[in-house]
């Protein structure tokens, strides 16, 4: 999409290349062909507050806007020189909806990009709020600027907070403007937290658990299309921290917290592993348990979590978290212990999922499970290492005689007590 540049009185900017006539043919518009196009501004819904309001405007003007400009508006706006100019003479510039006027910045005080969506987040309190929260992120794909993974992650964690499933949901729908890709696995696991406890924190209400059911359906559709699996180029620096998370699950180069993959796992493609099968089949089996849901459906998908478990070597997967969960913590720092803490609780959750999905499919089939004995074996090997990481914690977050406050101890604890 073109930009164009208006102005009132006489040109800042006197290339005649730049010069084309208005329609009407009292005024000047200025198309720069030769620059880089990029598309447009977010344009926001009415905000709650008065200060998130100031604060979208901020992002647009001091945070994407810049992004977006080309060369010769650089110069105009970072120059002190043009700065008197530019305020005696407005130039106005448009990208997509929005139009904003060019002003004189300090490129040493530009607010920080990160920083600054944090701040949108943490004012967001309805769902138009968080709707404008995914245009700013469309934002930054539109300007060109890569998220990491991290930070997407964080992003999609505040939402599942929020309780904005839906809107997380547009998000990987629309995963060209939103670059909210699967193949994330920091990103693919906060989907599943999210959509996990949508349903057990309603203490598996028979609306909650549908709906939940119905966005983790749609996100296992989701996973067939390319742009949310596949081999993932380990040129670019956003995608090294999944690339080396790849390599270090099959030869770990230091001891395991228990964050390994199945030694089956396949690259940055999640769509057969059991973690990913274990949310739908854990949600459609509590339906047909408590809410008369498709018995059928259940045997489907607890065959496909039982034979993706066989593929994935899954008793590996306990294995290492066993041993995890056992090891005494040696850590320099105490915020490399609590990420570590933190990844294994986030693996630990995985596994309820897994063993609740088997447990409940139990419940439902009886003797029409597929693969009972199998399935009842990881089931019972899995509610065993389980209970041994649980009762753990405690050792794990010791540091310096003390137990460290983790916020985190208290969720997985919880979320453990709501699938038995």
């Amino acid at each position: 999409m073109m930009q164009s540049i208006r102005r009132s009185g006489q040109l800042a900017l006197r290339n005649p290349r730049f010069v084309c006539p208005y329609a009407n043919g009292s005024r000047r518009a200025f198309s720069l062909s030769y620059a880089r196009f990029r598309g447009a501004l977010p344009s926001f819904l009415p905000p709650s507050s008065p200060e998130l309001s100031e604060t979208l405007a901020l992002f647009n003007s001091k945070v994407l806007l810049p992004l977006h400009l080309t060369k010769e508006q650089q110069d105009l706006v970072y120059s002190q020189e043009s700065r008197a100019k530019l305020e005696s003479e407005p130039i106005e510039i448009t990208l997509g909806d929005v139009t904003l006027p060019l002003e004189h910045l300090d490129k040493n005080r530009l607010p920080d990009r990160r920083d600054t969506l944090v701040k949108i987040m943490s004012q967001s309190k309805t769902p138009e709020d968080w709707e404008n929260v995914l245009r700013c992120v469309e934002g930054f794909v539109e300007a060109g600027w890569q998220l990491t993974p991290r930070t997407k992650e964080s992003i999609i964690r505040k939402m599942n907070n929020a309780g904005m499933h839906h809107i997380i949901l547009k998000g990987l729908q629309r995963v060209k403007e939103s670059g909210l890709s699967l193949r994330y696995w920091v990103v693919t696991r906060q989907v599943l937290r999210g959509l996990h406890d949508k349903a057990a924190k309603s203490g598996w209400d028979k609306d909650e658990t549908a709906k939940a059911m119905k966005m983790a359906k749609q996100v296992v559709e989701l996973m067939e299309s390319s742009e949310h699996h596949g081999h993932i180029d380990v040129k670019s620096s956003s995608d090294k921290e999944e690339t080396s998370r790849a390599s270090e699950r099959k030869e770990p180069s230091k001891p395991s917290t228990g964050d390994e993959r199945p030694s089956g796992w396949n690259g940055m493609d999640y769509r057969s592993d059991p973690e990913v099968i274990a949310l739908p089949t854990e949600l459609a089996a509590v339906m047909a348990e408590r809410h008369g849901g498709d018995v059928e459906e259940v045997k489907t998908m607890c065959g496909r979590l039982v034979a993706a478990m066989e593929q994935g070597k899954y008793m590996e997967t306990l294995d290492n978290l066993s041993a995890a969960s056992q090891r005494e913590p040696k850590f320099k720092k105490a915020t490399d212990q609590a990420a570590e803490v933190g990844k294994f609780i986030y693996r630990l959750l995985s596994q309820i999922m897994i063993w609740n999905a088997l447990k409940t499919s139990r419940s439902v089939l009886g003797s029409d499970m597929p693969k009972a004995d199998i399935a009842f074996g990881y089931e019972q090997s899995a509610e065993a290492v389980i209970t041994e990481a649980i009762a753990n914690l405690d050792q794990m977050m010791m540091r310096d005689g003390k137990k460290m406050n983790f916020a985190m101890e208290g969720y997985i604890r919880s979320a453990l007590e709501q699938c038995k």
